[in-house]
């Protein structure tokens, strides 16, 4: 299976909001893994403007990524929003692939803008949360929660930004409270996520009671790494 997810063609569209049948798609697609998706899938297309996708051979959409290349304080950086599998090629890589192109892509830009962009994102998963330390450069929080005091920075201004209305966590620069209580997973995916975050040998999520039926989230940034083989 692994050889065979290997081998499907990613696909970039820009400007993917007019498309109907798509987001019809993918309506479908997430219906297993959310408790109600429709909200959900409303405010990500809203907010995203791009997306990275994956069909099988009869066209069927296994796997998309939504991204949005919008200003931070002033600097561009790159939103990574929703991302989602269909429940046969769950734990296949499908949706990590996504990710690795979207950070070649964040290279290339780089390349020709001179500079790194910044990549930040939310999160209620640790396997998300691991992934992206192992991956990406110059993650915030690392592993254990630990940020810098340029990241708690950056965060502060991410939330201001972006998240007007939450109320600023005691403990913690990147937690967001209860910033999403109309979105939770289905029992079915709850059970999956914890059943695969078992071996990952981390606890930040439970240090910092990161509680996903409460809305709560990790607010996350870090770099797409200077080679592909990071």
């Amino acid at each position: 299976m692994e050889a065979e997810v290997l081998t499907h063609k990613i696909v970039f569209i820009t400007n993917f909001k007019e498309d109907k049948a798509l987001i019809q798609d993918i309506l479908d697609l997430t219906v297993p893994s959310y408790k109600s998706n429709m909200q959900l899938i409303e405010r990500e297309v809203n907010h995203n403007r791009d997306i990275y996708i994956i069909r099988g051979e009869e066209q069927e959409l296994l796997a998309f990524f939504m991204v949005n290349y919008e200003p931070v304080d002033g600097e561009f950086t790159y939103y990574l929003g929703l991302s989602a599998c269909s429940e046969t090629y769950k734990g296949k890589g499908l949706v990590k692939s996504l990710y690795l192109q979207l950070m070649h892509d964040c290279r290339l830009k780089e390349q020709n803008q001179g500079k790194k962009i910044m990549l930040w994102w939310t999160t209620a998963t640790p396997i998300v949360y691991y992934w992206f330390n192992k991956h990406a450069y110059l993650v915030q929080p690392d592993m254990e929660g630990a940020y810098n005091a340029k990241g708690k920075q950056i965060a502060e201004k991410i939330v201001a930004e972006k998240f007007p209305t939450t109320i600023k966590d005691s403990q913690h620069p990147f937690i967001l409270r209860s910033v999403a209580t109309e979105t939770n997973y289905s029992d079915h995916e709850v059970k999956r996520i914890s059943d695969a975050s078992k071996n990952l040998n981390m606890n930040v999520f439970e240090n910092f009671n990161i509680n996903e039926q409460r809305g709560d989230r990790f607010l996350m940034i870090g770099y797409a790494p200077d080679h592909s083989g990071y």
